[in-house]
């Protein structure tokens, strides 16, 4: 009655404990918020040490929060790779890869991230609210719309690390401003001039951003002590040269004769001094904080932009070294990192403690020898008495167990221990926590035969179960034991012993499993027999249906289904055969392609393509010759071997035939539709043995058709391989132009009539590669028209020329305008009239300033769509101009529906000039129809004073040419400029 009277009330005890622990559970349960996703956009690459800080910043600080949010991080490596393809292909992974995630808040670190943030996150982000981290004052002065937007804004002061190089140093009169010309190097450098000028030190400030990596450190190793280095952002030098921060900032402060100190917490270890260093993983935790206010409730729009507390005062004492500075001079509450350990300095009030304790335990011990005498002796019996049992226990390979009744506690031989791999101490050993470990089939089994030895139903306590072991297995275990009573018949100890049983257990599930898959291999035997008979039919009655299913995949695969004409394959095979058969024979590959068939399918749609192909199919074979094979090689091309062309009459012949056919026009539903093909011949065995070089000859001179401006045939030559090899090389080197920073711009300067006045200049590109030396325009601009690069090159011409102004005219220069030539394929672009604003708006050029110069064939390729895009440009005050005009083919009635501004008069018409030609008349009636349309006249190609001459007395607007000035280098522009207002050029002094 004691024992039960006990047990009842731990057992309640044990209830409360459980519900009491269980109630906080189930109220943290009840109120468990919804998970939410915090999305980092950076705008640079993994492994760039600033956006590394940062996101470590904000991934600590979110994880560190109560209810941790999901994280999901995104690099737009926008310092590698600044490019509208870059942003094109970041737009499409974050549009394919959060379309399904609502976003909670988006972290953004730096100028781009956030751009690109705010641009889309409606349309793919949830319409989440901004919080930015890395954006200086100016670009968050920039920003237009700052409604659901907060953050911490890098605050560029260098006010605190002027001071300190002041305190130590009070000599400095001169700072050697070190930054690139990237977009956050150059605002970075802005912040940074304002600010030491608004200090009024008297210090005077060098900008080295015009310098090369060489002439920077030329400049710094002879720096005098009156001088200081000052590092913001450094990634590429003034030639484009890329460098490494790490690298660059190491080898500046080797060779530099004066302290080199930085406004980045990432120049540490990197060769920086010290200062007072912006730290981007502060910034990073402060953006994480105001994240984690805004996931928490609060509107954005009213948590105020953070502005301090994201720097440190820290100095690199190896530096301090070099430069033979004591700990001692740097100013108060400075920072030392680097600095060797000194134990003593640093525990010196520890160090003083443990002597004064070290000599009262010397008394101690003393004292405690006298002890250790009589505890030793204890010990070796102890030690004696516990080899024997346990030598006993491990002889009979069991584990020993002893239960406490009174509290319910186990103790267990080191046996169990080493069997199972727990530690001593690991498992709680109270009887509830110990039977946590039991396997749950087997719990319940071994409750009943223990309340059966306890309660005196069984003489002995034997079970069988299985007990969780550290690594997840179970093993088997065989428990036997019996109770101990005292005289009243309560219990006082329970004991007894282990032995692991788990390869008995195995072997006996072995001989079980083996018995039952001996059962189910019979039965799988039979039912086997059977299926093979069934499958043995079926095969004997499907065998007719396989050989038919066989010929439709063979004709499918050698067969064009939209066409009907033999595919791709087919030709392939039908060469080779022709070749192994014909060795000495003869024939002709016709390799034909329409011409503008992209246009038609962009405009008309691909249904309306597809029919055109369809027809053109159907018209080849209308062609047909009894020597004649037509094929679809792929999408509009279409090749015809014609054979046994044993006089070369025969394959003219058949060529113009094939023109002929084709000027036909084609019903394509409602609409009628005209259209050209370009052909391409090449002749076995002369231009080729083998179908591939007869393939690829007869594209080639395909290609040369279509040169030759379309709807005609050519005949492959040598010299057209020659040509195509050149092609092939220029194209290669061109797609890394911009990349290797290849391509420059000249500027030829346009002057007003009659006053001489400089009006601005024409942007013109340049090619100098490494390995194919200076390219001239006409070699390679038609290249990149082809292959589309002319699209990064343009917008790369475009920005480079507007930035090139924009710089003139924050310098008091001018106000010049700048004309920039655009290709049919940017026009074409849909988003051309939004990248051209954007483009200005990003360098802050007025628009009024910008002149596009288009010529007369790009606008009759597609003359309503791009009239419409020249006619929104124009409306804001962009200048269009229509270069050559005279040599193309357009009327007056299309000039007068043409969004233009001005008509610039082609070299050809200058060059006659003066003369009794036909040149002088053409001249003058060109700028008189261009006054009569209300237009302004430039004359472009004026090398003689008689050619100014003349055009001054036909009241021409503008010039150009050599006559006034060959194209300059950007670096020489302010130099002309300045020479020019000097020498006052008019129209007489010409």
């Amino acid at each position: 009655m004691v024992y039960t009277t006990k047990q009842g009330i731990w057992r309640l005890l044990l209830l409360v404990l459980f519900l009491m622990g269980l109630c906080p559970t189930m109220a943290e349960g009840a109120a468990e918020a919804p998970q939410q996703n915090v999305l980092i956009l950076h705008s640079y690459h993994k492994g760039f040490s600033w956006t590394d800080d940062q996101n470590n910043g904000i991934e600590e600080r979110l994880k560190s929060s109560k209810v941790p949010p999901v994280i999901y991080t995104e690099y737009l490596d926008w310092k590698r790779y600044p490019s509208e393809e870059n942003l094109q292909r970041f737009y499409e992974l974050i549009k394919g890869k959060y379309a399904k995630l609502h976003i909670d808040a988006i972290i953004t670190t730096d100028d781009r991230a956030f751009d690109f943030a705010a641009k889309n996150r409606k349309e793919l982000l949830s319409d989440a609210p901004i919080i930015f981290s890395g954006i200086n004052e100016i670009g968050y002065d920039q920003i237009k719309d700052q409604k659901n937007i907060s953050g911490v804004i890098e605050n560029i002061d260098p006010s605190e690390t002027i001071r300190m190089a002041l305190y130590i140093n009070p000599s400095i009169r001169n700072v050697y401003l070190v930054y690139d010309n990237s977009e956050s190097g150059l605002s970075t450098a802005q912040l940074v001039i304002k600010k030491l000028n608004s200090m009024n030190l008297g210090l005077k400030l060098h900008s080295m951003n015009q310098m090369s990596e060489e002439e920077i450190n030329r400049t710094v190793s002879s720096l005098s002590s009156d001088s200081i280095l000052l590092a913001t952002t450094f990634y590429s030098d003034v030639t484009g040269k890329v460098t490494e921060l790490d690298r660059f900032s190491s080898e500046l402060s080797a060779i530099s004769t004066v302290p080199l100190y930085y406004m980045y917490e990432y120049g540490l270890n990197h060769g920086a001094f010290g200062g007072n260093l912006l730290s981007g993983k502060l910034l990073g935790e402060k953006a994480a904080n105001v994240a984690l206010r805004v996931l928490g409730g609060e509107n954005p729009d009213t948590i105020p932009v953070s502005f301090a507390g994201t720097s440190r005062n820290v100095f690199d004492y190896n530096q301090l070294e070099h430069f033979h500075i004591e700990v001692k001079d740097l100013p108060p509450g400075s920072e030392v990192i680097n600095k060797p350990f000194s134990f003593y300095e640093t525990y010196r009030g520890l160090v003083l403690i443990l002597i004064a304790v070290f000599s009262v335990l010397i008394v101690f011990i003393a004292i405690l020898l006298f002890h250790a005498g009589v505890v030793r002796r204890i010990r070796k019996q102890l030690m004696e008495s516990n080899e024997r049992f346990s030598l006993a226990a491990f002889g009979a390979d069991a584990v020993i167990w002893d239960l406490d009744m009174t509290t319910m506690i186990y103790y267990f031989s080191d046996r169990w221990y080493e069997l199972l791999g727990y530690e001593i101490g690991e498992i709680d050993e109270h009887y509830i926590g110990w039977s946590n470990i039991i396997h749950p089939d087997d719990l319940e089994q071994e409750e009943r035969q223990r309340k059966d030895h306890l309660s005196g139903k069984t003489v002995y306590y034997y079970s069988e179960y299985r007990i969780r072991a550290k690594s997840g297995e179970y093993k088997w275990f065989q428990a036997r034991g019996k109770v101990q009573r005292n005289e009243e018949g309560g219990y006082v100890r329970f004991a007894g012993s282990m032995t692991d049983i788990t390869d008995r257990k195995g072997y006996e599930s072995k001989l079980q499993m083996s018995y039952q898959e001996l059962e189910s291999t019979y039965e799988e035997l039979t039912a086997l027999q059977d299926e093979l008979l069934e499958q043995y039919n079926k095969v004997v009655e499907n065998q007719t249906l396989l050989q038919a299913s066989e010929e439709k995949y063979r004709v499918l695969a050698f067969n064009d289904e939209l066409s009907g004409l033999p595919n791709r394959l087919s030709l392939t095979e039908e060469l080779k055969s022709f070749i192994e058969e014909n060795e000495s024979g003869q024939a002709a590959l016709f390799f034909m392609d329409i011409d503008n068939f992209k246009y038609i399918n962009d405009t008309m749609g691909h249904t309306f393509g597809d029919l055109l192909l369809k027809q053109a199919g159907e018209r080849l074979l209308a062609l047909s010759a009894g020597n004649s094979r037509r094929y679809r090689f792929g999408g509009d091309e279409f090749v015809i071997l014609l054979k046994d062309t044993e006089q070369p009459e025969q394959t003219v012949f058949y060529a113009e035939a094939l023109i002929q056919s084709f000027k036909e026009p084609f019903q394509l539903g409602d609409s009628t539709v005209h259209v050209s093909i370009s052909v391409g011949i090449a002749q076995y065995p002369c231009d080729g043995r083998t179908a591939e070089a007869l393939l690829k000859n007869a594209d080639i001179a395909m290609y040369r058709a279509k040169q030759a401006g379309k709807g005609t045939y050519m005949l492959y030559g040598q010299n057209m391989q020659q040509y195509f090899d050149e092609r092939v090389i220029i194209e290669k080197h061109l797609r890394e132009a911009i990349d290797n920073n290849e391509l420059s711009l000249q500027y030829q300067p346009k002057v007003t009539l009659p006053n001489g006045e400089l009006w601005g200049f024409e942007a013109l590109i340049r090619w100098n590669s490494p390995v194919l030396g200076f390219v001239s325009p006409l070699s390679f601009i038609g290249i990149a028209e082809d292959c589309r690069l002319i699209i990064p090159i343009g917008e790369w011409v475009l920005r480079k020329a507007c930035l090139f102004l924009a710089g003139l005219h924050r310098q008091g220069l001018g106000p010049y305008h700048i004309s920039v030539n655009i290709s049919v394929i940017q026009l074409l672009m849909d988003d051309f009239a939004e990248t051209v604003l954007k483009i200005l708006r990003e360098t802050g050029l007025n628009p009024r300033y910008l002149e596009l110069e288009i010529t007369e064939s790009i606008i009759m390729e597609s003359f309503e769509e791009i009239s419409i895009k020249l006619e929104y440009l124009k409306q804001q005050g962009i200048g269009i101009a229509l270069d050559d005009f005279g040599t193309g083919y357009s009327s007056l009635s299309y000039l007068k529906q043409l969004p233009i501004t001005t008509l610039k008069i082609d070299k050809s018409f200058i060059d006659g000039l003066p003369g009794e030609g036909s040149s002088m008349p053409l001249a003058g009636s060109i700028v008189a129809i261009g006054h009569d349309m209300g237009l302004i006249v430039t004359a472009e190609g004026v090398e003689t004073k008689e050619q100014l001459e003349f055009l001054r007395r036909v009241n021409c607007d503008k010039v150009q040419g050599y006559y006034i000035s060959r194209p300059i280098a950007e670096g020489q522009v302010q130099a002309w400029t300045r020479q020019y207002a000097r020498q006052m050029i008019n129209v007489e002094k010409c």
